[in-house]
């Protein structure tokens, strides 16, 4: 009985740990980051900053998260090594230039001086994103904390260089990645040894899973961040921001999927146990009845949050905030219910959901987008996140022994 509450209060330790620090980092970005940089870029470059910041966001949570990922479950085997991870990420970080340079182009932003900080910026986004794997890997939640906040530190650093250096807003999002960086090339080991770029006897199988899950994790982070990509070559910059304001709180607490998934997987890959259909159940109620009160919170506190941080917009997002909130906390509860899949099934159940998911996306977040503007979106991004939500379910249950 000891033992059971000692492991209760341990799992209990990493999830405050874990959900604080990104809730420091997050809440720092939009408590003041991001309310002082659409102060100072006006409402228009604000939205074109979110477009083109989104494309470095699933750079970031499709191959950083990928890596992390599968590391985490090829740990348990002890099948992984940091030179095939650290040749995966040399391979992303040249993809990362070329998208960068893309991205530029289509945004008619293209020069050198934005060409050289976004694919820096790229580049050190996915190795952040992979970096906490450092932590997670020996539960140390405790440095998982530390962690973020260094890298909120380094976003304050960004923002005065912004405001007293040079407007560029490339330079405050990198210098919180950077000194992520940093801080696990000097604190952790990932980085480091005689087989940073040496493959491994499991190199196949390192890049088998690896691709799985970047191919799963590109499908939703795509779906999960187009809709600012959308909207801005749509509609222009002030209606990316009318609904990043209007979903700000929503997508708030769909970014505590990472850490939530972390410690999840942390546990999960070590549980020795059987896992059964009626615990997928409990799991799926209890997320669904969390999802519930966070949406009823979301609701509220954007009308306070948004009335103080974005007094400008309030009265244009505010129509939006029930529904559009919605989408968000489903898309939120889905991804959590995604680690059940990865423990209970190899990864490509991940992959199969998400291609059904992206195919339910393009079916109606675009047409309905074009048709109807931020209301179609609206009510578009609803319906596919919902529909993850039972998809994952079943394919949880169905996996599930009984």
């Amino acid at each position: 009985m000891a033992t059971d509450k000692k492991k209760i209060f341990n799992i209990a330790s990493d999830l405050v740990f874990s959900i604080a620090g990104l809730m420091l980092m997050n809440g720092m970005l939009q408590l003041l980051i991001n309310p002082m940089l659409n102060e100072w870029m006006g409402e228009a470059a604000f939205g074109n900053y979110q477009s083109i910041f989104a494309v470095v966001s699933i750079m970031g949570t499709t191959f950083g998260v990928a890596a992390n990922y599968s590391r985490m479950v090829r740990s348990r085997d002890k099948k992984d090594t940091n030179g095939d991870y650290n040749i995966f990420l040399t391979v992303i970080a040249v993809l990362c230039v070329a998208v960068a340079a893309g991205t530029l182009i289509v945004y008619k932003s293209f020069n050198a001086v934005h060409f050289i900080l976004l694919s820096v910026l790229t580049v050190s986004t996915v190795l952040r994103y992979y970096g906490d794997v450092n932590y997670r890997m020996k539960l140390n939640y405790k440095g998982f904390f530390v962690y973020y906040s260094i890298i909120t530190a380094g976003y304050c650093l960004g923002l005065l260089l912004f405001k007293f250096i040079s407007p560029l807003w490339m330079l405050t999002i990198l210098a919180g990645e950077v000194a992520a960086i940093l801080f696990v090339l000097f604190n952790g080991d990932i980085f480091k040894g005689k087989d940073l770029m040496k493959r491994s006897p499991e190199f196949s199988g390192t890049m088998k899973s690896v691709g799985v899950l970047s191919a799963t994790n590109l499908l939703s982070a795509v779906a999960q961040q187009s809709d600012k990509i959308i909207l801005g070559l749509a509609m222009g910059g002030e209606a990316v921001t009318t609904f990043y304001v209007a979903t700000l709180l929503g997508k708030v607490i769909s970014l505590l999927t990472t850490p939530l998934n972390g410690v999840l997987i942390g546990y999960l890959t070590k549980y020795e146990g059987k896992f059964t259909r009626k615990m997928v159940a409990v799991f799926t109620a209890v997320l669904l009845g969390l999802g519930l009160v966070a949406l009823l919170g979301c609701f509220i506190a954007s009308k306070i949050f948004v009335k103080i941080f974005y007094p400008d917009v309030f009265s244009e997002a505010e129509q939006y905030f029930f529904l559009a909130n919605a989408g968000q906390i489903f898309y939120f509860i889905s991804n959590c219910l995604m680690t059940v899949i990865l423990r209970v099934a190899s990864e490509k159940y991940q992959m199969y959901i998400n291609i059904v998911y992206i195919l339910i996306y393009a079916a109606t977040v675009i047409p309905l987008t074009m048709s109807f503007g931020i209301w179609g979106m609206t009510i578009a991004l609803l319906v596919t996140n919902g529909a993850k939500f039972v998809i994952t379910s079943i394919v949880g249950f169905v996996k599930t022994n009984k």
